[in-house]
């Protein structure tokens, strides 16, 4: 997608260049509480696209740079608005047609997605990727497999192509509803599954897309191993991961056969999730989860899973927020941290000991910084390896009608080359001590997150 760029800013360089020289302890202090230099630049852009369009004749080029302006800060109804007033004008503008596409993605029509970034004959490397997730959704595996080396996952194109030609790829077997207690509610959901007839732990993560497993666990699972490497982003982290495919998975009397995997080392991640218990040996991810209509119920401390073509009931008086989807399939909501600004954050419900994330600029926007203590001791840390990340205690976390308080925030478990990944601004993730005490079900056919 083409972004326009905002006019010179040389004059301001200059002004705060000599206020620094002049008043350093002043500087410091006003860029306390104040958001990051690159959403402030993303919010100068809207301003100059705005004051360009004022009394001006409303063109393709201004309805394009509105457009853009707007999804970048993940203002997803104006922008919408702004590109089909472009698209009217031009039915073959690329940037409009990108950021429908892209628009159509968050907000799961996939098909949309799909038909309108097809069309673009020469496409930006994100237009690329947005095209590229919108075929993953849909299950067009051959299709993905065609972009996948130009998104970077040149491995994964032969697993896609496997899954393509597997006829019992995904096939669900089983009755239309499952119940599975959890090992343990906290500091992550835990059930026992059967991996090839084996039993494992299995934790669920919504934050990631496909399984996950410790390659020990998928050795002694005789788990198919494929050659090929892809990046798995988890957890603020950008790791290499090994392909896999689970020929069998036993989610009680619920099996599910030729599952796309990824093996990474689980195990330092494992020592935070299950203290002094079994190891738990992968990740149940969202691709999965999306099968059913899971319910992740925190008070009886068990998952339910719903066959799709089950309407489920809910009870009087439950709240429902809802939702979009980024990237792959990352559940993505709007709230606040410390009564702060709208910020979108997704939801990883398998951080241990994690009520939200953020990079360290995010929570000091909102008057949050981790104490020299924290610093010393850390948190739970890195899921894979690497630093830790320092703790901050987040006084209030609101989502729609939910407000927590008082949960730990760990700074860093979102990296802040992330804030922008899906070329939209996200601040932040949502973990599972966010969700004790609650019963959520997921209900991707309306995209809402059901508190009951």
């Amino acid at each position: 997608m083409r972004i326009p760029r905002p006019g010179s800013l040389a004059g301001l360089a200059a002004g705060a260049a000599l206020l620094l020289l002049v008043a350093h302890p002043l500087s410091v202090r006003a860029d306390w509480l104040q958001p990051d230099a690159s959403y402030r630049d993303a919010q100068l852009t809207l301003r100059l696209a705005v004051r360009d369009t004022v009394g001006q004749p409303l063109t393709v080029a201004r309805l394009d740079s509105l457009g853009v302006a707007h999804l970048r800060l993940a203002d997803l109804a104006e922008a919408g608005r702004h590109f089909a007033h472009a698209l009217a004008l031009a039915p073959g503008d690329e940037t409009a047609i990108a950021g429908l596409g892209r628009i159509a993605l968050l907000q799961d029509d996939g098909e949309r997605a799909d038909s309108l970034l097809s069309s673009l004959v020469v496409r930006a490397p994100d237009v690329t990727r947005d095209l590229y997730n919108a075929r993953l959704r849909r299950g067009r595996w051959k299709s993905a497999a065609e972009l996948a080396e130009m998104v970077g996952e040149p491995g994964r194109a032969a697993l896609l192509q496997r899954i393509a030609d597997d006829e019992a790829a995904w096939h669900v077997e089983g009755p239309t509803h499952v119940t599975l207690p959890w090992i343990r509610c906290w500091p992550v959901p835990i059930v026992k599954v059967r991996l090839n007839g084996q039993p494992v732990l299995m934790a669920v993560e919504t934050g990631v897309a496909d399984l996950v497993l410790d390659p020990a666990t998928a050795r002694r699972c005789n788990v198919t191993l494929l050659p090929e490497q892809a990046p798995l982003d988890w957890g603020g982290e950008r790791v290499a991961a090994r392909l896999a495919v689970v020929q069998r998975l036993a989610l009680g009397a619920m099996h599910v056969t030729d599952i796309p995997a990824a093996t990474v080392s689980l195990r330092r991640w494992s020592l935070e999730a299950n203290p002094e218990g079994e190891q738990v040996g992968g990740l149940i991810g969202a691709n999965l989860l999306a099968r059913f209509t899971p319910t992740l119920d925190y008070r009886r401390c068990r998952l339910e899973l719903r066959r799709r073509d089950v309407v489920p009931t809910f009870t009087p008086g439950a709240q429902r927020i809802p939702f979009e989807l980024w990237g792959e399939r990352e559940i993505t909501v709007y709230g606040s941290l410390a009564a702060g600004r709208r910020m979108a954050m997704v939801l990883q419900t398998g951080l241990p000991g994690c009520g939200v994330g953020a990079p360290p600029e995010v929570f000091e926007e909102v008057g949050l910084k981790s104490g020299a203590l924290s610093r010393a001791v850390q948190s739970a840390g890195s899921l894979t390896g690497g630093r830790g990340w320092p703790t901050v205690l987040v006084p209030t976390v609101t989502v729609g009608p939910l407000v927590r308080d008082k949960l730990n925030g760990f700074a860093g478990a979102v990296d802040s080359a992330d804030l922008w990944r899906h070329g939209v601004r996200r601040d932040a993730l949502l973990s599972s001590d966010f969700l004790r005490e609650q019963r959520v079900t997921v209900d991707w056919e309306r995209r809402q997150l059901v508190f009951e």
